[in-house]
């Protein structure tokens, strides 16, 4: 009799494990009204328009204020420095790493140099010639924002100087940007995929939640492999940081990163409530026996 009933038992564990496998795989409406309670983030004068999210982490009890931004966008930093400066936070995360943080932290007015020696610093790089012809690029059109008065990386300066200010931590939480260009060079005929990427998501005015998944469906179509490298892997590269931090936590990361990490957050959510479940139903069935 006892070993019919650890039989079904163990279907019974089975089938439940598939249940929430599924939950977690296909999207349904509680999917929606679940994203839709997030942007009730409970901060004054903040909009809930998505570009402000709460995410809470059962496992540790953290805080997570996810913040997208448009690059450069004096309206993104200036959110930035609200939402910090309500929230108080135990930790400020910022989508960079350390290389590119030096480059945002260190840039002055002074520093603007020739285009030939930007030549000549982007062919001592790293990498193949495919790469320095695009880090040259890139450089190229950092130089023009300067001179029309847009600093691409202003939001996450001011995370990192008002972090200060406010007694807390920050980490750069994101992919080596050196990694993330061998990835890119990987792909056939990249740089002309990222050169539509970054004209579609760059257009503040059209800079939504809505217009971000119009956009990821138009470059998932276009080069699957492309926006692995450039945006799936740094989600979940992202992601994992911010599950370990703890106590109150602002991040800050382009708009493009936040469905990803939401996806990601849900899904953790929901493995780690299915495996307190199990538990607790294993439980009753040891003392039951």
């Amino acid at each position: 009799m006892s070993s019919i009933c650890n039989y079904l038992f163990r279907i019974f564990i089975t089938n439940l494990r598939s249940i929430f496998h599924q939950k977690c795989q296909s999207p349904s409406s509680d999917y929606a009204q679940l994203e839709t309670s997030h942007y009730q983030h409970g901060i004054p004068g903040i909009p809930t328009d998505g570009k402000v999210v709460l995410l809470k982490n059962s496992s540790n009890g953290a805080l997570l204020y996810l913040i997208g931004t448009a690059h450069g966008s004096k309206q993104s930093a200036e959110t930035v420095k609200e939402v910090i400066d309500y929230v108080r936070p135990d930790v400020v995360a910022v989508e960079l790493c350390k290389k590119r943080a030096m480059g945002i932290m260190d840039w002055t007015p002074e520093d603007e140099i020739s285009l030939s020696m930007l030549f000549r610093r982007s062919m001592r790089a790293a990498g193949g010639l495919c790469m320095k012809f695009v880090i040259f690029i890139e450089s190229c059109r950092e130089r023009r924002s300067h001179a029309n008065g847009i600093f691409p990386g202003l939001e996450f300066k001011v995370a990192i100087e008002e972090s200060s200010r406010v007694g807390a931590r920050y980490f750069y939480i994101d992919q080596d940007m050196d990694v993330t260009l061998q990835q890119l060079c990987k792909v056939s005929s990249f740089y002309w995929r990222w050169d539509a990427y970054r004209t579609r998501v760059r257009d503040e005015a059209k800079c939504t939640r809505s217009f971000v998944q119009e956009t990821h469906s138009f470059q998932k179509k276009l080069s699957p492999e492309f926006f692995e490298a450039m945006i799936e892997d740094r989600d979940k590269f992202m992601f994992t940081n911010l599950r370990s931090f703890q106590g109150k936590v602002v991040a800050v990361v382009g708009l493009a990163h936040m469905d990803g990490i939401e996806r990601l957050w849900k899904r953790a959510e929901e493995d780690d409530n299915s495996s307190v479940f199990i538990t607790v139903i294993e439980g009753c069935h040891g003392h039951s026996e």
